[in-house]
């Protein structure tokens, strides 16, 4: 039996060698049964993996081409907002210009002095005191340059705290800050301080003074020889008086909290020039 056996298997063998050079024999310019078998098994593999690469390099291409995108558009958003900036400049102090070349003067001041920055940090129990940007000392800021938002109006100052690519920002909202200012109208002369909630109070006007008045927008008036005359800081909510000498005016800041992400740093001294 066990010859046998052997013998059976050694057949089976043989005959299984035979199928598969009969199956391999070439039939002309058509291919052999072997071939046709492989590429039927293989095929959808095939198709598998073809599906794979190419949907690996749409979503690379994608990725580039938003990459590209996001880069372009980034630099767009930084010539708008330089323009943004001059344009407010120009508009704040143009009334005062004595000629073609003061202008020119001021724009190519202006152009070369607006540094863009981020704004990374902020105090979530005080708010309303500092900013963190993203520059520092690397990028040429310095102590009291001065900060506007998007709109070109007065954000702060810079204050001691610089690092190499970071710098703090006193808030005009602080309690502890002072800015120079006088109403657009009446051209009442005063300090405006943050009054510790967010809004700003216009500090040493005399009660006697019936000048000053509800809805009047403030500037600054370049005395405290930090800020340039001109810039907008906000506009007075309310006057009334109490026991000291002086009024209670109320000053509710130009510049958004909630917009703050995006801010000019003049990294030269204009207050010759403006």
């Amino acid at each position: 039996m066990k010859e046998k056996k052997e013998f059976a298997v050694f057949c089976g063998l043989i005959f299984l060698h035979l199928v598969l050079i009969s199956i391999q024999v070439p039939k002309g310019a058509q291919p052999t049964y072997f071939e046709q078998a492989f590429f039927a098994v293989s095929s959808p593999i095939g198709r598998l993996a073809a599906g794979a690469v190419g949907r690996v390099r749409s979503v690379w291409s994608g990725y580039v081409y938003l990459r590209n995108v996001e880069l372009q558009n980034q630099k767009m958003r930084d010539e708008i907002f330089h323009l943004q900036e001059e344009n407010l400049i120009l508009r704040h102090k143009v009334q005062e210009f004595r000629g073609e070349r003061d202008m020119r003067e001021l724009l190519d001041t202006a152009s070369r002095s607006i540094l863009a920055a981020s704004v990374i940090g902020i105090d979530p129990s005080q708010y309303h005191k500092s900013v963190v940007l993203n520059r520092g000392s690397l990028d040429g800021i310095k102590k009291d340059m001065v900060v506007l938002d998007r709109r070109g109006r007065l954000v702060g100052r810079v204050v001691d705290l610089i690092a190499l690519r970071q710098s703090k920002v006193q808030l005009i909202t602080d309690e502890e800050s002072g800015v120079g200012v006088v109403t657009s109208q009446s051209r009442v002369v005063g300090v405006l301080s943050g009054d510790a909630r967010g809004g700003c109070l216009f500090k040493y006007v005399l009660k006697t003074n019936k000048d000053i008045a509800q809805d009047e927008d403030v500037l600054t008036s370049g005395f405290d020889a930090i800020y340039p005359a001109g810039i907008p800081v906000g506009r007075i909510t309310a006057v009334s008086e109490d026991q000291t000498l002086f009024k209670k005016i109320v000053v509710a800041p130009d510049f958004d909290f909630a917009d703050l992400d995006q801010v000019a740093v003049f990294t030269a001294d204009l207050r010759d020039r403006w």
